[in-house]
């Protein structure tokens, strides 16, 4: 029981890896020592554990690739433009390969509306560019700013999305090129990699100089992305009518 990081799930497998059995931790749960969250999951008696503690026993205990990701990473790291990640909100969580989060977690009510994806948006090890939060006690695996504005422009699915992406991203002038530079090399969706160039420029954030556009595959052919917008024809995606110009 000392070596419990406080605030957190105990998985099965943690606890089996510690010497409790199926039928001790029953035994402790009768005893008052823990108290039973969903199947195969528990907490210490008197923790109160929020969806960071359950994250961090999927990341540490059961080793998914799962971390959070988009505009939840943004907000955790205080670049989402938004208020900072509260009661109510949603939480953007991606996972590198596919993952079936367990019941104890998908199905508890928590504070925030969990959306989880399983997306290969990299040709890159999983959990490449994810680096760590302290949240209480611990730890957990949150996308880097650069990962993050990738897997934001992942989500935009209609204009309304498009036009929030645009804000997020005008916020992000300080992204490092190099990590831009292999994500960019490395993503599988010409879609979202053709959108975050646009959004770089149009923003015109200083990083985007030092990226190598023709080192990037653009794919062929034209992407809808913006319903009803005008064609940019170096990226060949529709996005907003610009200001000044004419909608003819």
């Amino acid at each position: 029981m000392k070596k419990l990081v406080p605030d957190t799930v105990l998985t099965l497998p943690w606890l089996a890896a510690h010497g409790v059995s199926k039928d001790l931790a029953r035994r402790y749960v009768s005893s008052g020592w823990l108290e039973r969250v969903g199947h195969g999951a528990y907490i210490r008696a008197g923790d109160r554990v929020d969806w960071q503690g359950a994250l961090y026993a999927l990341q540490t205990q059961l080793n998914f690739t799962v971390h959070v990701a988009g505009l939840s990473a943004l907000q955790l790291k205080g670049q989402g433009h938004d208020l900072p990640l509260e009661t109510g909100n949603k939480v953007h969580l991606f996972s590198d390969s596919t993952e079936h989060l367990p019941a104890w977690f998908i199905d508890r009510e928590w504070s925030v509306k969990i959306e989880h994806r399983c997306v290969r948006l990299f040709n890159l090890p999983d959990r490449f560019s994810v680096s760590s939060v302290v949240h209480n006690a611990f730890q957990i695996g949150v996308s880097s700013p650069e990962r993050a504005a990738f897997e934001l422009l992942y989500c935009v699915k209609n204009n309304a999305d498009f036009d929030h992406a645009r804000t997020v991203f005008g916020g992000l002038g300080t992204l490092r090129p190099k990590e831009i530079q292999t994500l960019l090399m490395d993503c599988r969706s010409v879609r979202v990699k053709r959108l975050f160039l646009w959004m770089a420029k149009d923003c015109g954030h200083p990083w985007l100089k030092y990226v190598n556009e023709k080192a990037t595959d653009l794919g062929s052919g034209k992407r809808v992305i913006y319903e009803g917008g005008e064609l940019d024809k170096e990226l060949l995606i529709t996005v907003p009518h610009q200001q000044g110009e004419s909608d003819v």
